[in-house]
């Protein structure tokens, strides 16, 4: 499996033959409605996506972001909370499946679990099998003990916001977390797009054994 950090939570997994994208943000929605300008460049054209689903977690724009959706394929299938899909029928998005934590759907070489999360709207986190491997993306949290509860799928990777703001675990939050679910690696996520709302992944990095962070949009071969 082949992975590529969009920037923020936003993904984007690969096998031989299928793509994801999780969480992407492609444009400058949030400086438009709110004044803070992303900070990393645009890793990828929307009206360029490709994928067999675009999975987003949550109502919020660098989440769900309408300036990126309304480019992308007409056709593409969409996975989000109920209220996620409100959003994407108002864009004219038709192809728009409700994910609830304890749901669990397949989709060609790929397995998705939509697990427990804790945020300021309805939300949830994924886990995702393929390839022989487990990766768990907590999306945007606070942390909770029932986070914990996606151990019991053994997650080789687990990518976790800590941001610490905004409905987001702290850095210590999620290096508990991470210890908690005991991943053969741990990365943190969220960070590193807004000057007002970012972290150190260095601070992670140092609590946490084994972690590492990732280079924005750079291809990782995942094993």
């Amino acid at each position: 499996m082949k992975l590529r950090w969009l920037g923020q939570s936003g993904y984007e997994l690969q096998t031989d033959s299928s793509t994801l994208l999780l969480d992407p943000y492609l444009s400058d929605s949030v400086n438009r409605k709110a004044g803070r300008p992303r900070l990393l460049p645009i890793p990828l054209k929307p009206a360029e996506v490709w994928a067999d689903a675009v999975i987003c977690t949550h109502n919020h724009l660098d989440h769900l972001d309408p300036d990126s959706i309304v480019q992308m394929p007409a056709d593409l299938q969409f996975m989000t909370t109920a209220e996620g899909a409100q959003k994407l029928h108002e864009l004219g998005r038709r192809r728009v499946l409700i994910l609830r934590p304890g749901d669990c759907i397949t989709l060609g070489e790929w397995t998705i679990h939509a697990v427990y999360a804790r945020h300021s709207v309805e939300a949830f986190g994924v886990v995702i099998q393929a390839c022989g491997l487990t990766l768990y993306f907590s999306g945007d949290t606070l942390f909770d003990p029932r986070l914990a509860e996606v151990k019991q799928f053994k997650p080789d990777y687990a990518f976790i916001c800590i941001n610490g703001k905004l409905g987001n675990m702290k850095v210590e939050e999620a290096a508990c977390l991470a210890q908690l679910i005991g991943a053969r690696v741990s990365i943190p996520n969220h960070y590193g797009m807004f000057a007002s709302n970012t972290e150190d992944p260095r601070r992670f990095t140092d609590l946490v054994a084994p972690s590492r962070s990732l280079s924005f949009n750079q291809v990782y071969s995942l094993t």
